[in-house]
């Protein structure tokens, strides 16, 4: 009888502490994946950061390319934030914010990227169609001005509408190249676009057949720029 109630006993505490320690382990184990998710998000947005954009573009841009299709990426600045505000207050501003996030999160559907750099300059990497069926630099072009007018719809917050303006630099990209590089020829873009007061420009940067060669900062080319053709309101 004692023994019976001993083994009896002896099973009851063995299955208590596997029980917490099953607990204790999947409690770590969702702390581990909310560290990496917080590590890699923006927290007002939800949107990826700069180092969760740099973990997965390039698996993202390697996929896109060996499957035939074009891959964007593009930086997104946005103008007139900062009236927006100092007008409307800090909670409108991150209204802007959060609806431009989630918008680019739906142009760059369940495979694309968008992210928040920081402030209010973000970045989307996305797949067009298959150049079998159309010019990639051609798509690009007139694609970027539907894209420029999709995230700066004006919005309604607390009866107001709140409307900010962007600007959009844009590179097809492909994996001869890391991410970084295609960041910094997309950030040329925008900047072209910028000098010549126009929302949408794109630019060429580093070719497959020469990347090795460009790899060496004597060597690399400035990238060429082609400026888009929607002018920014006076």
């Amino acid at each position: 009888m004692r023994t019976t109630l001993a083994a009896t006993a002896l099973g009851t505490a063995t299955i208590g502490l596997a029980a917490g320690w099953l607990t204790a382990h999947h409690r770590l184990r969702a702390q581990l994946d909310a560290a990496r998710h917080d590590a890699t998000h923006d927290p007002l947005t939800g949107a990826h950061n700069r180092a969760g954009l740099t973990a997965t573009a390039d698996p993202l841009i390697t996929t896109a390319h060996h499957a035939g299709r074009p891959v964007v990426v593009a930086l997104i600045d946005l103008v007139g934030f900062k009236q927006v505000n100092d007008t409307h207050g800090h909670d409108a501003g991150d209204h802007i914010l959060t609806t431009v996030a989630a918008r680019l999160a739906t142009i760059a559907g369940p495979v694309g990227i968008a992210a928040r750099l920081g402030g209010d300059e973000f970045a989307l990497i996305t797949t067009g169609p298959a150049p079998r069926h159309h010019d990639a630099d051609v798509w690009l072009n007139g694609w970027l001005p539907h894209i420029h007018a999709r995230l700066t719809t004006p919005v309604n917050h607390h009866s107001r509408t709140l409307a900010v303006g962007a600007t959009i630099g844009a590179t097809l990209a492909h994996p001869d190249q890391p991410i970084n590089v295609w960041l910094t020829t997309a950030d040329q873009a925008m900047y072209a676009a910028r000098a010549r007061r126009t929302t949408t420009a794109t630019a060429t940067g580093p070719a497959p057949t020469t990347a090795r060669a460009i790899s060496r900062p004597r060597d690399r080319a400035r990238p060429t720029s082609r400026l888009g053709t929607v002018p920014l309101a006076a």
